[in-house]
């Protein structure tokens, strides 16, 4: 904590010198001042009380929460420019481009890169030419983002040949067969069956949850 606690003192000193609006520069003053008192609370008392972290949360939250709006309009500000420049530059060969976006479980809903992909490649494109590639890890390098979208593509060509449709090697090859077994097996052991609608395999769909349910959709909406 110490180390950390050096780290956060570093920031603060640099503040002032970092190039953001006063607005964002005072917000993260105060961030950056409530980790530091925090932190030497929780070192006094050699231990980080459930009270006191209580009372930091609530104190840092609506600080937070600026903090988190302005770094989503930073990022898509920056990724719609870089998108309108690739766009402009590969010019009329942009219908035949593709374009993936890797995520993890925690960053697959409402995942910004592939959500500002989308506001450029179209409905269309939407798991067709525009691919959301999930992971296990923080961390994916290009080669392996290109070696997922190579094979894709590749086995969309096997599904045409050997079964006549182009985009069934997107989905579970069993998945079909699978459900017809679920429903005979739980018909058989008296339960009721619980599965999704059956989807066609071209659907452009967002690959993200897309049913309405109870309950805050937004950081706003917890507000």
């Amino acid at each position: 904590m110490l180390a950390f606690r050096s780290r956060m003192q570093s920031a603060l000193d640099g503040l002032a010198v970092t190039d953001m609006p006063e607005e964002w520069r005072e917000n993260s003053r105060l961030v950056l001042e409530n980790n530091l008192a925090f932190m030497d609370v929780s070192l006094r008392d050699n231990a980080i009380g459930f009270a006191n972290l209580q009372a930091f949360a609530a104190k840092q939250a609506p600080l937070l929460r600026k903090n988190v709006a302005w770094a989503a309009e930073t990022q898509v500000k920056h990724w719609m420019g870089v998108l309108a420049e690739w766009k402009a530059l590969v010019g009329n060969d942009w219908d035949k481009t593709y374009a993936a976006s890797n995520t993890i479980y925690v960053a697959r809903q409402n995942n910004v890169i592939f959500s500002v992909l989308a506001q450029y490649f179209g409905p269309q494109a939407i798991n067709d030419r525009l691919l959301l590639i999930e992971t296990v890890s923080f961390t994916t390098t290009p080669d392996d983002m290109l070696d997922s979208l190579t094979r894709i593509i590749a086995d969309r060509s096997v599904g045409a040949l050997f079964f006549g449709n182009y985009h069934l090697m997107d989905y579970e090859l069993m998945g079909g067969d699978a459900r017809t077994a679920i429903i005979a097996e739980t018909k058989r052991r008296g339960m009721t069956t619980f599965l999704p609608p059956a989807v066609p395999f071209g659907s452009h769909q967002w690959p993200t949850l897309v049913t309405p349910g109870d309950g805050p959709a937004s950081l706003d909406d917890l507000h």
